[in-house]
């Protein structure tokens, strides 16, 4: 799976309520895990398994974990999201999809981020 890093001048609680707000604007469900981490969920696993990549492209079910912590060097903040599936229960399309997806959450957090 695939993890990537994005640096904010943001504190890690602004950080984090950022990214979580992104993702659920766009309809996903946050689940904390802790303060600072949080499993992100998308579509539907059932459908998902049933229709495959015919369950549609916002119904896919792909999860991820967002993780947020003080940056190494003491000036605000590291955001990270981790891929927890490959889309794979979809076929190559939901592997495709999944990884798009992955690719367009990641410019969104950043783009929601100070810098």
């Amino acid at each position: 799976m695939a993890a990537e890093d994005i640096l904010t001048t943001a504190h890690p609680a602004q950080a984090r309520d950022l990214t979580y707000g992104v993702f659920a604007s766009e309809g996903c469900e946050v689940k904390p895990l802790d303060e600072f981490s949080a499993q992100v969920v998308r579509g539907s696993a059932s459908m998902t398994a049933l229709f495959g990549a015919f369950a549609g492209k916002n119904r896919q079910h792909l999860k991820y974990t967002v993780q947020v912590f003080a940056a190494p060097d003491g000036n605000g903040s590291v955001v990270r999201i981790d891929r927890g599936n490959t889309g794979a229960m979809a076929g190559a399309v939901g592997v495709a999809r999944a990884r798009k997806a992955f690719t367009e959450w990641q410019g969104r957090v950043s783009a929601a981020l100070p810098r």
